[in-house]
């Protein structure tokens, strides 16, 4: 799949800047999930699903139910949506959706949310705290976009957040097969069926401040180069004991500093970023590197980035996936840098041609062990 617009001109005009519409972004659009099947996946124990319906007979006019779902039929034919979280990560044909996108960093990429609405159904007017492109499916949407501002958000059901008031909109338009819609975090926005519809949410993450901290300190708890302890040696006596002098608070911010300037913290951003959002699926038994060039030779052999699998390269030497490192050799370098670029489902005889020595083998066994790549047999 190709996205026909320019991405230069996006990411200098657009990109967390203000919201746009590309028409025909996917021309002869065809959806890669259709509503029974999504509406199966909301069936299954470990997917994370809800209905929003909009109803007049409610205090707050709005009802949120959460899956997994038996059956649908008490939701009525109109007014209504559902939708599933992390479809890619079930489905590799939504997973597809997401490598048009790749021109922005892959750590950024969250997931693919799909929602099926039927007539008149949405969410209602609200913000979201990360940018996101919308894809069209089957049917049209009729959606107003405003550009980024302050507004007082409510919560008229539970799980259910959206914003007070009116917003002057930029972007006022419906929606067809094929459309991409983008939205920048923080921008008001509000999209409601005409018709039965399917739309695609790619998502990307944008931790706060709070979040990376704390993840960081988590993670850097495990750490033995950053258990060093504050020391404050010029102290005098004359310091006031019940006051925190200004060149205490600059201590402290410099001891803090200090340790996120660190190469160290760099490794550790590395890990937290390469992390998915659920954990990968890992493979029954392990692979070793000797059993490697036969795997790869199979005939109708395949490989593929698990979804929501991420490999990321921090240096040279340095690469990070499922939130672990991996040490990669000079000889190995060509193989790592293959697996990061890996898009979709390559014939394994692709990478075959890049294992050629015992740390190279090493290294695609690891992965795979991970849960990163996996190897498959398309049956003629």
């Amino acid at each position: 799949m190709k996205l026909a617009f320019d991405k230069d001109d996006f990411l200098k005009n657009y990109w967390q800047k203000k919201p746009c519409l590309i028409r025909q972004g996917f021309a002869d659009f065809t959806d890669p999930v259709s509503p029974e099947i999504l509406a199966g996946l909301a069936m299954e124990e470990g997917a994370d699903s809800r209905v929003i319906e909009s109803q007049t007979d409610t205090e707050s006019g709005w009802l949120v139910t959460h899956g997994p779902f038996e059956e649908y039929e008490q939701f009525g034919e109109s007014h209504w949506t559902l939708l599933v979280q992390s479809v890619n990560e079930w489905l590799p044909d939504v997973g597809e959706l997401i490598t048009p996108f790749r021109f922005l960093p892959d750590w950024r990429i969250d997931d693919v949310m799909v929602s099926f609405s039927c007539e008149n159904g949405g969410v209602g007017p609200h913000l979201d705290q990360y940018d996101v492109f919308i894809i069209q499916g089957a049917g049209s949407r009729h959606w107003r976009v405003g550009e980024r501002q302050s507004m007082r958000e409510c919560q008229p059901a539970a799980d259910l957040c959206q914003v007070e008031g009116e917003f002057k909109a930029v972007i006022d338009e419906h929606l067809k097969a094929g459309d991409v819609l983008y939205i920048p975090a923080g921008c008001p926005h509000d999209g409601v069926a005409l018709e039965p519809s399917l739309n695609y949410s790619v998502g990307f993450r944008a931790p706060s401040k709070a979040e990376l901290l704390l993840q960081l300190g988590d993670i850097a708890m495990q750490q033995e180069s950053l258990q060093e302890r504050y020391q404050d040696p010029e102290i005098g006596s004359d310091d006031t004991s019940w006051e925190i002098e200004e060149k205490q608070l600059a201590a402290l911010k410099g001891f803090l500093k200090e340790a996120l300037e660190s190469d160290e913290t760099d490794r550790l951003l590395a890990r937290i970023v390469s992390q998915s959002k659920r954990p990968l699926p890992e493979p029954e038994l392990p692979t070793t590197a000797a059993q490697v060039p036969d795997l790869l030779a199979q005939p109708n052999a395949f490989i593929e980035k698990a979804s929501g699998a991420r490999f990321l390269k921090l240096s040279q030497t340095e690469f990070y996936g499922n939130g672990e490192a991996f040490a990669v050799s000079p000889e190995a370098l060509p193989t790592a840098e293959w697996l990061g670029q890996l898009q979709g489902s390559k014939p394994a005889s692709e990478l075959s041609k890049r294992v050629n020595s015992t740390a190279q083998a090493e290294l695609v066994a690891e992965t795979i062990n991970q849960g990163i790549i996996y190897l498959y047999i398309e049956e003629s």
